[in-house]
C-alpha cells in the first residue's frame, strides 16, 4: 500500500519520527488487519508535512477500506 500523507502539526512545538498507523477494514466493518510504519522527519511547529509514496506495507487482500491516523511522535 502506497499512501500521500499530510502530517499537520498544529502544536506550539515540533515534533520528529511521526508514527502512523493504518486500520484495515472487512466489507463487513470488521477490521482484520494494520500496518505501522514511522516517517523519519521533523515537523516544525505549526506547519504541514507531506509525503507522496509512502509504502505502509502489504495489507489483506480481503481489505476493502482503510483508516490511517498518527499513532505516537517525539518530541524536539
Amino acid at each position: 500500500m502506497l499512501v500521500n500523507l499530510t502530517i499537520a502539526n498544529r502544536n506550539d512545538f515540533s515534533v520528529k519520527d511521526v508514527e502512523v498507523t493504518c486500520e484495515h477494514f472487512a466489507n463487513s466493518g470488521t477490521q482484520i488487519d494494520s500496518n505501522t510504519r514511522t516517517i523519519y522527519e521533523r515537523v516544525p511547529a505549526n506547519t504541514a508535512f507531506s509525503v507522496h509514496g509512502f509504502n505502509m506495507g502489504f495489507i489483506h487482500s480481503q481489505a476493502k477500506t482503510t483508516r490511517c491516523s498518527v499513532t505516537d511522535y517525539e518530541l524536539l
